[in-house]
């Protein structure tokens, strides 16, 4: 009886294990996410939020008054930090691999406000 006691105690430690750790792909988008939280920094007030959907997309979420009421030299440099350090970022996570990266920089329910690519 205690052997079949410690099975379930070890099937149970396994699934536990197993439920509770993270895939390698949300990992790999955590790391990424946390090298790109600068963004949320420099432009705190105009970047809301960053997000990673699909593989190859950095979503920026904008305050859109804020933006509106940005310069435009402020924006153009926010775009193409944006997408200068999205690169950096996917290129250090995906070594070898080659794809087009965007950033979409949406509005607070999900509308395109601007978008950049790079090839890698």
């Amino acid at each position: 009886m205690t052997d079949l006691r410690r099975a379930r105690h070890l099937t149970l430690a396994v699934l536990v294990a197993a439920c509770t750790s993270t895939a390698p792909q949300q990992q790999r988008s955590d790391a990424e996410l946390a090298a790109l939280a600068p963004l949320k920094h420099r432009y705190a007030g105009l970047v809301m939020g960053l997000d990673i959907r699909p593989q190859t997309t950095l979503v920026v979420s904008l305050d859109l008054q804020s933006y509106i009421e940005t310069d435009d030299d402020t924006i153009a440099a926010m775009k193409r930090d944006a997408l200068a350090r999205w690169r950096a970022v996917w290129i250090g996570e995906h070594p070898r691999e080659h794809a087009t990266v965007r950033v979409r920089f949406i509005d607070f329910i999900g509308r395109t406000v601007a978008a950049e690519t790079a090839h890698v």
